[in-house]
């Protein structure tokens, strides 16, 4: 069985480690983390492998998985140069979202890629169950992204494959649809407690047109999921809740007034008429007071 080492085994790298262990289809063997703790924690979550308390006492290994922030990953490559090089046949990746292969070059003669699963991490408990099925964006030398596809297939992902230089743009769109999303949910809560409702209550009403919202937007795609006042063109509901935000909490008005320029563009594509969308973006685009 190929081996496999991690570097960083946070949220994701417990995940895919404990998940790869199970699978049999790599042996973790060590471990390390800014924290010894932390390493130990991880290997305890896997059940399997070392920790060591620095990179270069790791063992040799056929795959080294960098699941390190992004602003660390140079660094890291740079401290592992010398002791891949004392290894034929290695795989070295990192699971970074915005960088490309790019950023391990160091590594050659290694095998280099970048595998970025569209994921949220939040507890790796849960995500032991809902990894499958999402995608993982792969790029890199053929050899890594090859080995990298059965890997991550082995596990019920889906392959897509991009190229380097599209990486920063695929990990925007990503961040949009999810980290943004997790702020919208934080902003409409803030809402309904200035509107006296309190927060549990809110997530409960929220639950079921969230899902729904986000359902309708896989299935029929934005322009056929647009509902509420702007896709009616209502300009005077809009115009309510603009005043009524800024009453009690401006930045809510800024956020309402951008999101809905953007909301009357996709509205556009859809049924609004030029004359509505004009008077939407003129109440929208008014400085605020």
């Amino acid at each position: 069985m190929q081996t496999l080492n991690i570097i960083g085994a946070g949220r994701l790298g417990k995940t895919l480690g404990r998940l790869w262990q199970q699978e049999n289809l790599f042996r973790v063997q060590s471990i390390y983390n800014r924290s010894y703790d932390s390493a130990l924690a991880a290997v305890e979550f896997i059940g399997a492998g070392q920790a060591s308390d620095t990179i270069e006492s790791m063992a040799a290994a056929d795959y080294w998985l960098i699941s390190c922030s992004d602003g660390e990953i140079a660094m890291i490559a740079e401290r592992l140069a010398d002791k891949l090089s004392e290894r034929e046949g290695v795989i070295a990746f990192h699971c970074s979202g915005a960088l490309s292969s790019e950023v391990l070059e160091v590594l050659r003669p290694a095998s280099i890629a970048s595998a970025h699963p569209v994921h949220s991490f939040a507890e790796p408990l849960r995500s032991l169950d809902s990894l499958a099925g999402s995608s993982v964006a792969l790029e890199g030398d053929n050899l890594a992204v090859s080995a990298l596809e059965n890997a991550f297939t082995a596990i019920g992902c889906e392959i897509l494959t991009i190229e380097a230089r599209h990486k920063s743009l695929y990990h925007a769109g990503s961040v949009i649809a999810c980290n943004y999303l997790t702020a919208l949910v934080d902003l409409s809560l803030r809402s309904f407690a200035a509107a006296g409702i309190e927060r549990d209550n809110a997530l409960k009403l929220l639950q079921p047109i969230v899902l729904q919202t986000a359902q309708n937007n896989m299935t029929l795609g934005p322009e056929r999921s647009l509902t509420g006042p702007i896709a009616r063109g209502d300009l005077e509901t809009v115009a309510t809740q603009v005043e009524s935000l800024a009453s009690v909490d401006p930045e809510l008005a800024f956020h309402y007034r951008q999101l809905g320029l953007a909301c009357v563009e996709l509205a556009r594509r859809g049924q609004l008429s030029d004359e509505s969308a004009a008077s939407l973006i003129e109440l929208l685009s008014e400085p605020m007071r």
